[in-house]
């Protein structure tokens, strides 16, 4: 019987510090932002079923220039609550509205499997990952 990871309460959210998936990558086009990220590929989407259905290869979103500013902000150093008080500020906004969009965000990126959330070191000394992610440590 496998443990279930805790459930991540809005304390460690706050403290969690979000990392890129590094099989995404970020192309810029003029204003626009877009990720490209690449899809798996099972078994049954060879030869010969991909001769009549072309599967595709990667999955692409597009990013405006608000979900740039929190993109590029996850880079490994800032804690989720670094990166929604540096938005905030940048957007003029109230601390509790800025946490709003941006752990929104956060989340669909976290769903799309596009971040990671990374706590910050527990007890034992090594850095615990939020659920279903993994650390550094892991690979």
């Amino acid at each position: 019987m496998s443990q279930r990871p805790p459930r991540m309460t809005n304390e460690m959210l706050l403290d969690a510090i979000p990392v890129v998936n590094q099989a995404v990558k970020a192309r810029q086009h003029g204003k626009a932002m877009e990720l490209i990220v690449p899809l798996r590929q099972t078994w049954w989407m060879g030869p010969p079923l991909s001769w009549v259905f072309p599967f595709r290869e990667e999955r692409r979103i597009a990013l405006d220039a608000v979900g740039q500013e929190v993109w590029r902000s996850c880079n490994g150093r800032r804690t989720t609550e670094q990166i929604i008080e540096r938005f905030a500020n940048k957007y003029n906004v109230r601390f509790h509205d800025a946490r709003l969009a941006v752990t929104q965000f956060l989340r669909s990126l976290l769903e799309r499997n596009l971040v990671a959330l990374v706590l910050p070191e527990q007890d034992s000394g090594q850095p615990s990952a939020g659920p279903g992610q993994v650390t550094a440590s892991d690979n």
